[in-house]
């Protein structure tokens, strides 16, 4: 790598770096732990992506990619990789559930709302959206675990009608559980990394969608009619995009016909920052 590449480079991590910084900071992360995160980041990554062909990934390998010695590389290893949890998987299922809710036309009013479904009976019924889109999980799992966040509420109409369920967010997004919010930020930092990474190396007919729209000289009363906009515009520009991206998934649209199983979609992001105190773009 040339020195200017090579600065820029640096310039670059440090960026990304810095409110990742203070985000760990702000939560009581050392250093120390995370340099040992990041070096098992280093290693997984060095082991899966870059094998010579035909050949298994050896410990030396790894070490002369990522500058880690062996002795090092072989404790990591047997270590639990950090994103292997149960309360990840158990939070997987209620984000498909609840996604299932607001994209799913069974499940929704003729405005594509999403519908206050009765508890146990019929096929529009709560019972049958988490049989779909929860695994083997219980409902009633599935239903505290969405009371606890907040996302959801329970209305009794009686011995005729029974228990119906409400959904009170617009899409999977807890309010009150912090664990869950960190892993919802680092599963889309990760995919906007990704794309940055591919459209790097890709040519203009490759490329992903990328876009950012910013201005840097905005008073600060205006930026709550900013936030308000963005979010209400944000909003129906997601729902649109939903409606059309279920088809695509054969979870969703069973009659689709394929090969191979792959994760794709759109992220938005709203974002401001005080140029009084930190540097500009």
């Amino acid at each position: 790598m040339n020195q200017a590449l090579s600065q820029a480079l640096y310039a670059a991590i440090y960026k990304l770096l810095r409110p990742l910084a203070a985000l760990l900071l702000r939560r009581g992360m050392s250093y120390n732990e995370f340099a040992e995160i990041a070096k098992r980041a280093y290693i997984d990554a060095a082991t899966e992506e870059f094998p010579l062909p035909n050949r298994k990934q050896s410990l030396s390998r790894v070490s002369v990619l990522t500058g880690i010695n062996r002795k090092e590389i072989a404790r990591l290893e047997k270590l639990p990789n950090p994103i292997e949890t149960g309360e990840a998987q158990s939070a997987n299922r209620s984000s498909r559930v609840v996604n299932g809710w607001v994209r799913d036309i069974r499940f929704q009013d003729e405005h594509g709302a999403p519908l206050s479904l009765p508890l146990d009976e019929g096929d529009n019924s709560f019972s049958e959206l988490v049989r779909l889109y929860g695994g083997d999980v219980p409902v009633r799992a599935v239903l505290d675990e969405l009371i606890r966040l907040d996302s959801v509420e329970i209305s009794d109409q009686g011995e005729a009608a029974g228990k119906r369920v409400a959904l009170k967010v617009d899409g999977y997004v807890p309010q009150t559980d912090l664990k869950e919010k960190l892993r919802i930020m680092s599963t889309a930092v990760a995919d906007l990394l990704r794309t940055i990474d591919h459209n790097l190396e890709a040519d203009r007919t490759e490329a992903r969608v990328q876009r950012t729209v910013a201005y840097n000289d905005i008073p600060m009363e205006c930026l709550e009619a900013i936030r308000g906009r963005s979010k209400e515009e944000v909003e129906e520009i997601l729902q649109r995009i939903n409606r059309w991206l279920s088809g695509y998934d054969r979870g969703v649209n069973a009659k689709l016909q394929g090969s191979g199983k792959f994760r794709a979609g759109i992220g938005v992001y709203y974002f401001e920052q005080s140029l009084t105190r930190e540097e500009q773009p």
